[in-house]
């Protein structure tokens, strides 16, 4: 059961780290892999044209979100998963920021139908900001809640198997 949904940082010891989890553990990886890779994927998105790859994309992206805040969180108990999220959401936006100057500078970058300029670069920002935060919190506490509900009822499984 531990080894899914440890319940403490303590059973890390017991173990040797497959590299992916050991990777997963770190904040900056993850986060910085997803903000790098969110805002490519968004100037390719808002630069297609087409509706349907519009909205698949965006599904894409926030799948793709999601996926790495979950690997990241499920190396943690869930009482230490809001500082955890937290800095994630911190490192992802910047890096996502950092790649936005990046691209506007390439003339890649867009804000909505136009290219974006360096006076678009603050609202896009904020528009970040609210979004991913809303994003990773929304998530995270239903990702929170079902590990929760999991443990519940694994524990009183074994509690009437044993």
């Amino acid at each position: 059961m531990t080894r899914f949904f440890p319940r403490d940082v303590i059973h890390w010891g017991e173990e040797t780290l497959h590299p992916l989890r050991a990777f997963g553990i770190r904040s900056i990886e993850p986060a910085g892999i997803t903000g790098l890779v969110l805002r490519v994927w968004r100037a390719i998105v808002l630069g297609s044209g087409s509706w349907l790859f519009f909205v698949s994309g965006l599904t894409l992206g926030v799948l793709f979100l999601c996926g790495m805040l979950t690997w990241h969180l499920g190396n943690y108990p869930v009482k230490r998963w809001p500082v955890r999220a937290l800095a994630f959401f911190l490192i992802e936006c910047a890096v996502e920021m950092g790649m936005s100057s990046v691209l506007i500078v390439f003339g890649r970058e867009r804000y909505g139908s136009q290219m974006a300029v360096w006076g678009d670069w603050w609202p896009m920002a904020a528009q970040t900001l609210w979004q991913r935060g809303l994003t990773i919190a929304i998530f995270a506490l239903v990702l929170a809640m079902v590990v929760q509900m999991v443990r519940k009822a694994v524990d009183r499984r074994s509690t009437v198997d044993g």
